[in-house]
């Protein structure tokens, strides 16, 4: 994509020769605009950013305190309480071998 970027080729050119070259399912349209931004303003580190999105890593000791409090509360509360997906919560509660019957 730099190569191609550095020979003053078209985002739409690169990702149409791309796709002839490599195959259709190989970077989206929009993947290289995004390269081709990043080349334009002089960014040309091709290692990933971190993303600032949502924290991966549930905190298994609150995890345990809380089921501690109630053992009846369901994973939607906890999700909404510690601020993760509902299912972040049930892959880590099955980590710490606790299941609910209900999943609610």
């Amino acid at each position: 994509m730099y190569y191609e970027y550095r020979n003053k080729l078209s985002a739409t050119k690169c990702h149409q020769k791309m796709c002839e070259r490599l195959g259709v399912t190989t970077v989206s349209y929009d993947t290289v605009k995004v390269w081709f931004r990043k080349f334009k303003a002089g960014d040309f580190d091709i290692e990933d950013e971190r993303h600032s999105g949502h924290r991966i890593e549930v905190d298994y000791e609150q995890l345990k305190q809380i089921i501690a409090q109630d053992r009846n509360v369901s994973t939607r509360t906890i999700a909404l309480e510690l601020k993760f997906a509902k299912k972040t919560i049930v892959n880590a509660l099955k980590r710490i071998n606790v299941t609910f019957k209900f999943n609610l």
